[in-house]
C-alpha cells in the first residue's frame, strides 16, 4: 500500500466526522419528504373520496327523479300519452338526461321521448342487457356496459323497475350524458398539469378532467386498472395515457362499480425534497473545504516536528542528542516520540554491541560444531575401521591367539561406539530434562572403583599411572549417573594426559557434601579455557590425526548430570603443561554411613527356554549363538505374527523380544501374551534401540518385566535369566 502523509489521514479524519453528519442530516431530510409525500398522498386520496360522493350524489338525484316517475298517477293508471308528455317536461328540466323511455320486460320500446307518442319505435328495438339485468333483480340498474351515444355526446343507462300493484310491468330507462360530469372538475378547479379521471368497471374512461374529446370513451392503461381493482380506494404510482409520469390517488363509488381517480405529476411530490437534498450537499460540500483547509494547517503544525525527527533519525540514527537537539514542538505526544527515540537510540546502540558479541559467540560455536562434525566421522570411522578389520582376521586366520585378539578388539571397539552413542543421547536427554534421576543410598567409592576397573579392562588405562584414594562417601545419588560421571572425567583425563603420566582420582567427605577430585599432570588449561571447557562441542586445540580423540561433549554431560544432583563442578589449572584438576561437589542427602554388602559372585544360569523374536537378522543370530554358549535353548522368530504363534505353541520361559517388528510391534505382542493364561507366568524382556525413560515406562505398561537397550549387556541379561518367582504384575490382571 501506498503511504500517505498525516495530512491525507488528519483530512479522512475530518471527513469522517463530517460524512456520519451529513448522512443524517439526508436521512432527516428524506425522513421529511416522506412525510411530505404521505400527507399530499393522504389529501389526493381525500381528494378521490369526495370527487367520488359528487358523482354518487349526482346519480343518487338522477335515481330519485326516477323513482318519482316511475309512481307517478298517469303511469299507474295506464295512461301514456300523459306519462310521455311528463317524462318530455322532465327531460327538458334535467341537463344531464338525453332522453327518457318507457320499456316492457322483453325490453321493447313503449315510447321514447326522443319520438312523439304513438311513434313507429320498430327500429329501435336492440340489446339490451341492463333490462334483463333489471328484471332479474328488481332494483335500479346504472349501465356499465358499453355506453350509449346520444348526439354525438357519450352517455350511460339509469334503468328503473317500474311496478303495478307490486308486479314489474316495465323499465323506465334514462339516458345520461357524462358530459354532465366535467363540471365536477371545473368545480375542484384541477390544475393544468393534474388530471381528473372517472372510468367504469371495464376500465373505459367516461369523463376526464383533461384531454375529453380524445380519451373519454378509450380504455386507460393496464397496469391502471389493475391497480384500481385491487382495493376499493388507494394510492399508487402510475403513467396516464397521455404519458405522464404520475402518483394517483383513487376511491371506488358504492352505488355504481365505477371509480374516481386523481392524479399529479411526480415531480411536484420529488422537487422539494430534491431541492432540500441539493442544499443539503451543497452545505455538506462547503463544511467538507473547510474541514480540508482546517485539517491542513494543524497537519503542519505536526508534521513540522515530526520530518525533523525522522531527519536527525536518517543523519544521526547512533546518537541519542540528535533527537534532544530539535527544537520544542509545542506537542505533548511528541515531546514523548522525542524522548523515546532518544532513548530507543542508546537502546539501539547497547543492543548492537550486545549483538555483536552474540555474533562472535555464534560464529565461534558454528566453528565448534563444525570440529564437532569432523572429530564424530573420526571418532566413529576408527573403531568401525577396527571393527571390520578385526571381522576379517576372524574369518582367515586359525591362530587361537590371534583370533582373541581380534574378538576382544571387536568388543572393545563396539562398546567405544555404543559409549559415543550413549553420551549423543544422554546429552540431548539432560538438555531437554528428560533423564529422570533414580536415586538411592550410595557409596560414591565404588562408583570410582567400577568405572577405574571398567577402563582398566578396556586397556584405555595401560600407558598411564592411575592413583584412586576412594575412602567410604556416603552419599543420595543416581549410581549409575554418577558412574558415569567419574568415568567420563578420567576419560578426559587420560586424553589429555601424554602416555607416562598421571592421573588421580580422590573422594572425600565434607560437612554436608561428598567430593570428588579427578587430577592429572597432562596438557593443563589456559585461563580462558577453564571459563569454556565445560560449553557443548568446545574443545581444545588439537593436532589433526585427532590423537586424543571423542567429541566434546562428555564434561558438558559431567555438569549437567552434577546440576541435576544439586552439586557443582569446576576445572582449575595452573597453565598450559601443568596439567588440570576438576573437581565435584555433590550434596549428601539424608543418608546414614551403613557399610554396603558385598555382592556374592553370579552363578551361571541354568539352561532356560528361551524365544528370541528380532527382525535383524544377524542380531538374531549373535544373540542366539550367545545365549546357547551359556546352556539355554533358544528358538526364533523374526516377526510380530510369527513371534506371537510361536510363544502360544512354544510355552518357552522367557521371551526376549523386539519392539519395531512387522506386522505387530513388540507391545502389542506383549499385550496379547498377557491376555493369555499361560502368558502371565512367562518371563518378557524387552530388547530395543529406543532407550528414552518414556518407552521404558510404555514397555513396562504394556507387560514387560524388564526393558534392555541395544545393544544389550550380557551381564544384565545372564542376571535376568537367573530362575525367580515373577510377581504378575496388576495391570496384566
Amino acid at each position: 500500500m501506498k503511504p500517505r502523509s498525516l495530512r491525507f489521514y488528519l483530512g479522512l479524519l475530518a471527513l469522517g466526522l463530517l460524512v456520519p453528519l451529513v448522512l443524517f442530516a439526508a436521512g432527516a431530510v428524506n425522513r421529511f419528504a416522506a412525510s411530505q409525500r404521505e400527507a399530499r398522498a393522504q389529501g389526493m386520496r381525500e381528494t378521490a373520496r369526495a370527487l367520488a360522493l359528487v358523482v354518487e350524489r349526482e346519480l343518487g338525484q338522477s335515481i330519485r327523479a326516477l323513482e318519482v316517475l316511475s309512481h307517478s298517477a298517469p303511469l299507474v293508471q295506464g295512461d301514456l300519452k300523459t306519462f310521455h308528455s311528463t317524462c318530455q317536461a322532465v327531460v327538458a328540466s334535467q341537463a344531464q338526461w338525453g332522453s327518457l323511455s318507457l320499456l316492457d320486460v322483453e325490453g321493447r320500446p313503449m315510447f321514447t321521448t326522443d319520438q312523439p307518442f304513438g311513434a313507429d319505435l320498430t327500429a329501435l328495438v336492440d340489446e339490451r342487457p341492463y333490462v334483463r339485468e333489471v328484471v332479474k333483480t328488481g332494483r335500479v340498474v346504472i349501465s356499465d356496459f358499453p355506453y350509449q351515444r346520444f348526439q354525438g355526446l357519450p352517455t350511460v343507462v339509469v334503468a328503473m323497475p317500474v311496478r303495478r300493484q307490486g308486479v314489474l310491468t316495465g323499465v323506465l330507462v334514462a339516458t345520461y350524458a357524462m358530459q354532465h360530469f366535467d363540471k365536477l372538475w371545473d368545480e375542484q378547479r384541477v390544475p393544468g398539469n393534474w388530471v381528473g379521471t372517472l372510468v367504469d368497471e371495464e376500465g373505459v374512461i367516461l369523463s376526464r378532467s383533461r384531454g375529453r374529446a380524445r380519451f373519454v370513451g378509450t380504455k386507460a392503461r393496464p397496469e391502471y386498472i389493475a391497480n384500481i381493482r385491487a382495493s376499493r380506494e388507494g394510492f399508487f404510482a402510475s403513467q396516464t395515457v397521455d404519458g405522464m409520469k404520475s402518483f394517483a390517488a383513487f376511491a371506488r363509488l358504492q352505488v355504481v362499480p365505477w371509480t374516481v381517480s386523481f392524479a399529479g405529476p411526480r415531480e411536484v411530490f420529488t422537487a422539494s425534497v430534491n431541492q432540500s437534498l441539493a442544499a443539503l450537499l451543497i452545505a455538506g460540500l462547503g463544511c467538507c473545504v473547510i474541514a480540508t483547509a482546517w485539517a491542513a494547517w494543524v497537519s503542519r503544525r505536526m508534521t513540522r516536528p515530526l520530518r525533523a525527527l525522522a531527519r536527525a533519525a536518517r543523519e544521526r540514527p547512533d546518537s541519542a542528542d540528535a533527537f534532544t537537539n530539535v527544537g520544542p514542538t509545542g506537542i505533548t505526544e511528541l515531546e514523548d516520540l522525542r524522548a523515546t527515540l532518544a532513548l530507543t537510540a542508546a537502546m539501539v546502540m547497547e543492543r548492537e554491541d550486545a549483538l555483536r558479541t552474540k555474533m562472535t559467540e555464534a560464529e565461534a560455536a558454528n566453528l565448534a560444531k563444525d570440529q564437532f562434525l569432523a572429530m564424530l566421522g573420526h571418532e566413529l570411522r576408527n573403531p568401525l575401521s577396527a571393527i571390520t578389520s578385526g571381522v576379517k582376521v576372524l574369518s582367515v586366520t586359525e591362530d587361537a591367539a590371534s583370533r582373541e585378539r581380534a574378538r576382544a578388539l571387536v568388543e572393545r571397539q563396539a562398546f567405544h561406539l555404543a559409549r559415543l552413542v550413549d553420551d549423543l543421547l544422554d546429552v540431548e536427554r539432560v538438555s531437554s530434562g528428560r533423564i529422570q534421576l533414580q536415586k538411592r543410598t550410595m557409596d560414591l567409592s565404588e562408583c570410582v572403583r567400577r568405572a577405574v576397573a571398567a577402563l582398566e579392562s578396556s586397556g584405555r588405562t595401560q600407558a598411564h599411572q592411575v592413583e584412586v584414594e576412594t575412602p567410604r562417601a556416603w552419599l543420595e545419588g543416581d549410581a549409575s549417573r554418577l558412574e558415569q560421571v567419574v568415568t567420563n572425567l578420567v576419560s578426559n583425563a587420560l586424553k589429555y594426559t601424554p602416555p607416562g603420566g598421571r592421573i588421580r582420582v580422590v573422594t572425600r567427605e565434607e560437612p554436608g557434601h561428598v567430593l570428588l577430585e579427578v587430577s592429572d599432570t597432562g596438557d593443563g588449561l589456559s585461563p580462558e579455557l577453564q571459563e569454556r571447557v565445560f560449553e557443548l562441542f568446545f574443545q581444545a586445540e588439537r593436532t589433526l590425526d585427532r590423537a586424543q580423540g571423542g567429541l566434546g561433549i562428555g564434561l558438558t554431560l559431567v555438569k549437567r548430570l552434577v546440576e541435576l544432583h544439586g552439586g557443582s563442578v569446576c576445572a582449575q589449572s595452573d597453565g598450559l603443561k601443568k596439567g588440570s584438576t576438576f573437581t565435584v561437589r555433590l550434596p549428601r542427602g539424608h543418608v546414614e554411613q551403613v557399610p554396603r554388602p558385598q555382592d556374592a559372585p553370579m552363578a551361571p544360569a541354568p539352561g532356560r527356554h528361551v524365544l528370541l523374536v528380532d527382525d535383524h537378522a544377524d542380531s538374531r543370530q549373535l544373540v542366539r549363538e550367545l545365549l546357547e554358549l551359556d546352556g539355554h535353548t533358544v528358538s526364533e522368530a523374526e516377526d510380530g505374527p510369527s513371534g506371537l504363534a510361536r510363544a502360544r505353541e512354544l510355552r518357552p520361559e522367557v521371551v526376549l523380544l523386539d519392539i519395531g517388528l512387522p506386522g505387530l510391534d513388540g507391545y502389542e505382542v506383549a499385550r496379547a501374551l498377557r491376555s493369555t493364561d499361560e502368558g502371565l507366568e512367562l518371563m518378557l524382556i524387552a530388547v530395543t534401540g529406543y532407550g528414552l525413560e518414556e518407552d521404558r515406562r510404555r514397555a513396562l505398561d504394556a507387560g514387560f518385566d524388564e526393558h534392555l537397550v541395544k545393544p544389550v549387556d550380557f551381564t544384565r541379561l545372564r542376571e535376568l535369566l537367573l530362575p525367580r518367582k515373577r510377581t504378575v504384575p496388576a495391570h496384566s490382571t
